[in-house]
């Protein structure tokens, strides 16, 4: 598949070409360059993970379920030989979220402006989170590979054994993570926008049944604990996700995580714990699951067919999002994880947009 940058359309005309390209070099310039305009000094979450690299040797890669187990220290351990500090980790973030957003870009043809300007937007949050000493250097380094392996035909082997190998190495939960996006594909054909509620419920319902029969305790407690070590002031404390349900029983654990799951698809609570400045994520993300529901509910796109591929790389935010409603402990950190996934989506629907061939207006009339 030959790569170009592809031409922006506003309502389905074609822009300029000059237009165009002014359009998509200073959107994918301020959507990695935020942190060099805003600069900000390291927080805690950074301070953590550079105290951890003297204690980095520590870290028990093998065991990723023990409790003991540090995801900083795991990360400090592979960050550490690389030269990544305090003083140079902006750097790296700032390559590695450029590729993030250009990636997608160059993958479509003809590419509409409200996808790119949702696209750059992303890499405006993301940077934020990248501008500093972070272990998402290592998560966008695992995305990065799927992006490059959707662009060849062993894209579902890429993103598998990506996820698999980050989950053993910093995050246990990718490994449910890439379970989960192995049933949606194998649940593609039959998820409408009737069926999607009863499946995301049973998904759910049979996660908390395996959690509670395999380690002996409710999924929500595995959020609730991790919110019980927060202290008032610490990043994060502000937007925590509290379960609305509070059963102990299997159908009260589905149904909470099906809660959950929507009110981190349409954050509105977001504002009333951390203030209006968080309209804005708040507006983009209602606007990535609405797109992202309604391509994983739709069989076609336009009139046209929605091919596999880009149907199966748009269900890897999905299998996320669906994780996350059941670990996540506040919507900072959720902003933090899902910014570095989203960029598959992208690449999906660029994908499907170019299969979607442009019909000409004498067909249309003839026809």
């Amino acid at each position: 598949m030959g790569l170009k940058l592809p031409c922006i359309e506003f309502r389905g005309k074609k822009l300029d070409s000059s237009l165009s390209f002014l359009i998509l070099f200073t959107g994918l310039f301020l959507s990695v360059a935020m942190p060099l305009l805003i600069p900000r000094d390291p927080g805690p979450d950074a301070m953590t993970l550079w105290s951890s690299y003297a204690r980095a040797d520590n870290c028990n890669f093998w065991n990723p379920f023990s409790p003991d187990r540090s995801s900083y220290e795991c990360s400090a351990f592979l960050l550490r030989p690389t030269g990544i500090n305090l003083t140079n980790a902006w750097a790296y973030g700032m390559f590695c979220n450029f590729f993030l957003t250009a990636i997608p870009v160059v993958v479509f043809r003809r590419m509409p402006l409200a996808i790119f300007g949702t696209l750059c937007l992303w890499g405006v949050v993301r940077s934020f989170f990248l501008e500093n000493l972070t272990k998402e250097i290592i998560v966008s380094v695992a995305v990065l590979s799927i992006l490059f392996s959707s662009l060849t035909r062993k894209y579902r082997g890429g993103f598998f054994l990506s996820a698999v190998i980050y989950g053993v190495l910093i995050r246990p939960y990718w490994i449910l993570f890439s379970l989960s996006w192995v049933g949606v594909c194998m649940m593609k054909k039959y998820v409408s926008r009737m069926t999607f509620f009863v499946m995301l419920f049973l998904f759910y319902l049979a996660v908390a049944m395996a959690i509670q029969l395999a380690l002996g305790f409710p999924v929500s407690s595995i959020r609730a604990s991790n919110n019980e070590l927060r202290t008032a002031g610490e990043e994060g404390s502000k937007s925590l996700i509290v379960s609305w349900l509070s059963g102990s029983d299997f159908v009260s654990q589905a149904l909470d995580s099906m809660i959950i799951f929507f009110r981190l698809s349409f954050p509105v609570e977001l504002i009333l714990l951390s203030g209006p400045g968080q309209v804005i994520f708040v507006a983009l993300m209602i606007m990535t699951a609405l797109l992202l529901f309604k391509v994983i509910t739709s069989t076609d796109y336009k009139g046209a067919p929605i091919q596999t591929k880009p149907k199966e790389l748009i269900a890897i935010p999905l299998a996320f999002l669906l994780v996350q409603g059941l670990f996540e402990p506040d919507f900072g950190s959720f902003a933090r994880h899902f910014s570095m996934v989203v960029p598959v989506l992208f690449v999906g629907l660029g994908l499907m947009l170019r299969a979607n061939k442009p019909v000409r207006v004498e067909s249309r009339i003839l026809n």
